[in-house]
């Protein structure tokens, strides 16, 4: 097997995205174990599907990565185009056979994501802040996933709601990262619009808004006191100092520095509603 085909999926994302799914399961039903199958081809599948869209993501930008990521797997010649396209409608083919095995529900979320994925890396990522949005709702599909796999989706939809303006903040400051290469290459996105400016607004309302929600499973959805500690002391201030950086720091090095830190802050995050997961709960959905 090519290393250029691990690469272009990206494991490592694949991996959270599975351990996103998984933790989702555990919180949301206190007798996950009884679904333990499921749960774990819900996150295999997710997993597959976060992979297949990864790949078709990098033959979609094929042409763009020429001038501003030539070391990616095809404009290095390490990967032909077809063999990207295929693999990447492999895992997507995989992932829903998975997910039909979890149920109607579980493939109909399948199906969703990866028709969000193909448009976002087809036509939305080049339009303003709807493609970011996509993303993070796909992203926060993930939870609902898990939650689906255990029926029971209450706990799943707390997890969702921070991912989602975890995830958006992260993807416009991605776009900032890439405004050269953007900019060649004319791709609409927000920032190569209306500026830098406009993805610093956008990134401190996404955190704002995250900061807000982070107390409200503690307070409203019966989360232990764990899970508000690792918020206040391993998330929030990290969050905080993004907040305030991104206000001073401008180059694609520095913008990649924060996306890389908000990436380990989510895992920071995954642990927090693990242990911080309630132990009864009243009423599952």
């Amino acid at each position: 097997m090519k290393l250029a085909y691990l690469t272009i999926i990206r494991p490592e994302n694949a991996v959270i995205t599975a351990f996103s799914v998984f933790i989702a399961g555990v919180i949301s039903n206190p007798q996950w174990v009884k679904f333990n199958g499921s749960l774990l081809h819900a996150a295999l599948s997710a997993a597959l599907i976060a992979a297949g869209g990864n790949a078709y993501n990098d033959y979609c930008d094929r042409e763009l990565d020429r001038i501003q990521k030539p070391h990616r797997p095809i404009p290095a010649g390490k990967i032909t185009e077809r063999e990207a396209l295929v693999l990447s409608l492999l895992c997507f083919a995989v992932g829903l056979l998975l997910a039909v095995s979890i149920g109607s529900s579980a493939l109909l979320i399948a199906a969703g994501a990866i028709l969000l994925l193909l448009s976002y890396s087809w036509r939305w990522k080049r339009t303003p802040l709807f493609g970011n949005l996509v993303v993070a709702y796909v992203a926060a599909l993930a939870f609902i996933y898990g939650g689906v796999a255990v029926d029971s989706i209450r706990s799943a939809l707390w997890a969702a709601l921070l991912a989602f303006f975890f995830h958006l903040a992260r993807e416009v400051i991605k776009d900032m990262e890439d405004l050269e290469g953007d900019a060649q290459a004319k791709a609409n996105t927000l920032i190569v619009r209306y500026g830098l400016n406009s993805g610093r607004w956008t990134v401190d309302i996404a955190i704002i808004l995250l900061i807000l929600t982070l107390p409200l499973p503690y307070y409203l959805g019966n989360f232990n006191s764990q899970y508000l500690w690792i918020t206040g002391l391993g998330v929030f201030p990290v969050l905080l100092l993004v907040g305030i950086t991104i206000w001073f720091w401008s180059n694609a090095r520095q913008m990649h520095k924060l996306s890389v830190l908000l990436k380990w802050d989510m895992l920071i995050g995954l642990a927090a509603l693990l242990l911080g997961r309630p132990t009864l709960l009243n009423g599952l959905l």
